[in-house]
């Protein structure tokens, strides 16, 4: 998979189409959908936080925060099998901690590994293959997930905050 540069024309429309989705939704509707989600009261609490996040870029306000929450459930929900793969990885890693003695010096590692297994595991299930691959395509996975993901994120911020104003 290649990827190109935006340029900022590029970027500044992408980022006035997700300001566009970002304001078709009050605070309100966006805390209550986060609510009919099922998620736990204090994890809605903190993600309501984060969607009322904004920046100043030249003479326009984005709501950052809110457009970065609704792009990461909208790549959860592209990626279901991925999300509950990571969902086991953090349990296995709660889990080992509870060993007594052992647990608190394994805990680190186990989480590492279970939500690395757990997410490239999500993943090949999300794509349809049945089985591993070996080594280089658990890589080839691992780089494909963050270039899906972050990609376009990082070329539309470095492109519109370029003249970004900090108080």
């Amino acid at each position: 998979m290649t990827t190109q540069a935006l340029s900022l024309p590029q970027a500044n429309l992408e980022m006035v189409l997700w300001q566009v989705d970002a304001d078709s939704m009050s605070s309100s509707d966006l805390y209550v959908w986060l609510n009919d989600l099922g998620l736990p009261h204090e994890v809605t609490i903190r993600l309501h936080e984060l969607a009322t996040y904004t920046k100043k870029s030249g003479n326009k306000v984005l709501a950052v925060g809110k457009i970065i929450l609704l792009k990461i459930i909208e790549f959860v929900k592209a990626h279901p099998n991925l999300a509950t793969g990571i969902a086991i990885g953090v349990a296995v890693g709660l889990l080992v901690r509870s060993v007594p003695v052992i647990g608190p010096v394994l805990a680190p590692l186990a989480a590492v590994l279970g939500i690395t297994v757990g997410a490239i595991a999500g993943h090949r299930l999300d794509q349809g293959y049945r089985q591993v691959d070996g080594i280089v395509g658990v890589a080839q996975d691992i780089i494909e997930l963050a270039k899906l993901f972050f990609q376009l994120l990082i070329d539309v911020f470095n492109a519109v905050f370029i003249n970004v104003i900090t108080a």
